[in-house]
């Protein structure tokens, strides 16, 4: 691929050396060892997705208010935002403003919302909708200062409403963060319709196709200000808030919250969905080149201006369902501590094909990207809490939380290995319906749980000792535990991938 180097992993290939492991125990420890070893040196971290939440009504955004409370809000399309609080769903929506926005099924509807930074003192956050218009519009609100966990619904405050162009429905993009800085930065689609037919992505005298830089610490209408370091301010063909263009549906974007680098899910046309990305000291005035290119190919370059003018991506893929997809969805890069292999991991994923890749910097000016398949179906959103995890949205109404799930087993050394192999099942991977489990001690029973707690299968094993396979039942792709009963208990994830 063009100006980055990009290497494709499947999972399968790990698959397969995993499932290479034989009953032989003197083959099996040297096998372990050696996964171990891959794993620590050339082997990517697989993306495991733990369900924890469902019956939520297109939840397409995820967020934290980074007050130490530890909610995560969550965005319904239909207009309303839930918090997920101590292990459950408040009953009492955080914000409902249903009546006041035009959704119907489509792209249109209740699209994001971001806390200030200042959150704590103010109680003041931002919401980014289509109004019953359809107009695309940003507006403050404030927290109830008695119930931190109630907006006040009668606060709202409209920063902006601009109509769609030629009433198109889609492309409304967009996505709220705060940066660094303590601006609010905003992405916009082009508007819609096929191709840009209104040429927005290039005009700087629209908001559409547009990522947008605000100061939100106003008081009075129109509650915001220009910064003045905004990358167009003298510019008298560009608006002074844009402070990137050239953008066709950025649907999720994000910050790196560690390097404040910019991540961006541009979705495509009609054969390239890209990921753009750039670092906190060059994101202002970039230009992603849509409608002239559409990835790193030339979709209409009429009027345009050089390559060397615009910003391509560090990844794209093509329209397909293989190795690709037709629906970028972006994420983030995992900033948590639960899973230390993902460190550092820009995560995204396909609506369509259910695919997700993994991007990371090749220390060397490029790129690697890892492709792994068979995640959920329909995944809309991606938020990270206070502490930097990762969660995913399906269109389902599903929220899941994003682990690491290779979980390969430390082997002692080849002297004290027959005294203190300990007890474990491999694959941690499962492609397939078996699974082995190595015995070291006395069990009576295993059992089969998914991450409710709910019993899907129990065996009796009493006596059973070494090796000794375990038929699964037919399970649907995700994430379980298989819990070996004895004189001590034993609890290890597996991951199926159908």
């Amino acid at each position: 691929m063009a100006n980055s180097f990009v290497q494709l992993i499947n999972t399968n290939q790990m698959k397969r050396l995993l499932c290479f492991i034989t009953k032989n125990f003197h083959c099996t420890f040297f096998v372990i060892a050696a996964i171990s070893f891959f794993n620590n040196t050339n082997a990517q971290p697989t993306l495991g997705f733990n369900k924890i939440l469902s019956g939520f009504n297109m939840p397409v955004d995820i967020k934290n208010a980074n007050d130490g409370t530890n909610r995560l809000f969550i965005v319904e399309q239909s207009g309303t935002i839930k918090i997920y609080k101590k292990g459950s769903v408040l009953s009492k929506p955080f914000l409902d403003i249903s009546n006041l926005v035009h959704y119907t099924g489509g792209e249109q509807g209740l699209l994001s919302i971001a806390f200030s930074p200042q959150y704590n003192t103010t109680g003041a956050f931002f919401v980014y909708y289509n109004n019953v218009n359809g107009d695309i519009t940003l507006a403050r609100y404030l927290v109830n200062r008695t119930n931190p966990d109630v907006a006040n619904p009668n606060s709202g405050a409209v920063l902006f409403s601009r109509p769609k162009p030629s009433n198109f429905p889609n492309h409304n993009g967009g996505s709220l963060h705060f940066g660094k800085d303590g601006y609010l930065y905003l992405s916009i689609g082009d508007g819609g319709g096929a191709g840009d037919p209104n040429g927005n992505g290039q005009n700087g005298q629209t908001f559409f196709g547009k990522m947008l830089r605000l100061d939100i610490n106003v008081r009075n209408a129109p509650y915001y200000r220009v910064p003045p370091d905004n990358p167009f301010v003298n510019d008298p063909n560009v608006l002074d808030e844009i402070w990137a263009l050239g953008l066709r549906n950025p649907w999720k974007w994000s910050f790196d919250k560690q390097t404040g680098d910019t991540w961006i899910a541009d979705v495509g046309q009609d054969e390239w969905e890209e990921v753009d990305f750039r670092g906190p000291g060059k994101a202002g005035g970039s230009n992603y080149g849509w409608r002239c290119y559409e990835g790193h190919a030339a979709f209409n370059t009429a009027g345009c201006k050089d390559r060397s003018n615009y910003v391509f991506p560090v990844f794209d893929y093509q329209h397909n369902v293989s190795d690709g997809g037709r629906c970028i969805i972006g994420g983030y890069v995992y900033r948590g501590s639960k899973f230390p292999q993902l460190q550092g991991y820009y995560i995204c994923a396909d609506y369509l094909s259910a695919n997700s890749w993994k991007i990371k910097s090749n220390g060397a000016g490029g790129w690697n990207v890892y492709l792994q398949k068979s995640v959920p179906a329909g995944i809309i959103s991606f938020g990270e809490n206070e502490a930097g995890e990762l969660y995913a949205s399906t269109s389902a109404g599903d929220i899941y939380h994003v682990v690491a799930t290779n979980n390969f087993v430390t082997v002692p050394s080849v002297s004290n290995r027959a005294a203190t192999m300990p007890t474990f099942v491999y694959p941690t991977l499962v492609d397939n319906s078996n699974i082995t489990m190595v015995l070291n001690g006395s069990y009576k029973l295993v059992r089969l749980l998914n991450m409710n707690g709910n019993e899907l299968m129990k065996r009796d094993i009493t006596g059973a000792t070494g090796n000794m396979s375990l038929r699964l039942p037919q399970l649907s792709s995700g994430t379980y535990i298989v819990q070996i009963i004895g004189d001590k208990t034993i609890q290890q994830k597996i991951y199926v991938s159908k």
